[in-house]
Parts: C-alpha cells; sequence; structure tokens
C-alpha cells in the first residue's frame, strides 16, 4: 500500500507531449521513484529517481525524496526554463544528507517540457537515455556525468537542451531493468532495450 501510494503509475499528456511510468518493486518496498508534475501554464517536469540499496530504508528515503522534489518545483516556473532542472538537483543534494544514512544516495534523471515544444534533461549518476527518433530511424544514448544527489557537498548541477520532433520516444530505465540477470548471469542491458523498440518500430510501421 506505501508503494502503490507514493508511486503509482504515471500517466500525464499535455498538448506535445506524453509521459508514462511505472515502478514495480521486486521486494515489498523499493527505491525506485517515477513522478510527473504538470506546472502552472503548461510545462512539465518528469523525473526518474533510483535510491541506492533496497527495503525499507530505500522506501522511505524514496518518499523524503518524492516529498522535497515535489516542494522545489512550486518554484520552478520562476526564472529561466533552462535553469529549473540544474536548480532541482542542486536543492535535493542539499536537503537529502539531512535525512538519510551517510552511504545512501540517488541517482536521477529529470525531463523540463514544456508547452513550447521546447525541452531540457539533466541527470545526476543515472543510466544512459535511449532517445529513439522516428522521423530520422535512429537512436542515441543520451549520457551526462554528474555526481549522485546527498552523497557529496558538490555543486555546479547542469542540464541540456533536447531536441525532440513529432513521435520521438524516450525511455528511462533504472539499474533494477538494466542490471537484471539471465540464467547465464548475463545483464539485461541497454542494449536489450534498444532492441524491444526496435522490435516495436517494425510492427507498428
Amino acid at each position: 500500500g506505501i508503494q502503490k501510494t507514493l508511486v503509482p503509475p504515471i500517466s500525464l499528456r499535455t498538448d506535445l507531449f506524453e509521459v508514462y511510468g511505472l515502478s514495480q518493486p521486486s521486494d515489498k518496498v523499493g527505491g525506485d521513484l517515477v513522478d510527473a508534475v504538470i506546472l502552472p501554464g503548461g510545462d512539465m517536469i518528469a523525473y526518474v529517481a533510483d535510491i541506492a540499496g533496497h527495503g525499507l530504508p530505500a522506501g522511505i528515503l524514496m518518499g523524503m525524496l518524492k516529498t522535497a522534489a515535489r516542494t522545489a518545483l512550486l518554484d520552478a516556473t520562476d526564472g529561466p526554463a533552462a535553469t529549473s532542472l540544474p536548480l532541482l538537483l542542486e536543492k535535493l543534494n542539499r536537503i537529502l544528507p539531512q535525512v538519510k544514512e551517510p552511504q545512501m544516495y540517488a541517482t536521477l534523471t529529470a525531463f523540463r517540457l514544456n508547452a513550447d515544444g521546447r525541452a531540457w534533461y539533466a541527470m545526476a549518476a543515472s543510466p544512459p537515455v535511449l532517445h529513439w527518433s522516428v522521423q530520422q530511424k535512429d537512436r542515441r544514448l543520451v549520457q551526462e556525468n554528474q555526481y549522485p544527489l546527498g552523497l557529496l557537498p558538490v555543486s555546479g548541477f547542469t542540464g541540456e537542451a533536447m531536441e525532440l520532433t513529432a513521435g520521438d520516444l524516450v525511455v528511462v530505465a533504472t539499474d533494477g531493468v538494466l542490471e537484471v540477470c539471465n540464467r547465464a548471469e548475463e545483464e539485461f542491458g541497454i542494449e536489450r532495450v534498444e532492441q524491444g523498440i526496435e522490435r516495436s518500430e517494425e510492427h507498428t510501421s
């Protein structure tokens, strides 16, 4: 019940963007979080976070991170849109050390999807994001090397613009998907995510 309350399935639409998210913990309570917020004016912030560790401690910190993120996003309409995601990472990196055990931290991938079609992303020690371009029939991995949140007293988080066109697909998966192994101890990996998208594209084109 706690998991369902804190991390319900996400299904949000604006005029230009659709965001879907799902977290299915392998344990009773997990540390993976997917969330999305529509801001006044129609812009949207969506993010995926992964708390290091498992079980109840990770689940508690995940709930704290969601509360801190939503509180920080109350100011997301102030200032330039391009700086909202770096500011979000800065705030979370300052807040988390006050409410967690020293060894715990969070990775996070966030997007700002504006009502006018502009988009930005910011990442903190996250796995690569897969960007599939329907029009160009190609894909690329989006990566940004930055520190995880809540582990070190660092600053200077950055974000980048993201060029998206009609029909583009952006896929974010946590380690809970990418690092799961089969019987041969082979990790699922980002490559199999790409293969799944390719097969889906072939069936729908």
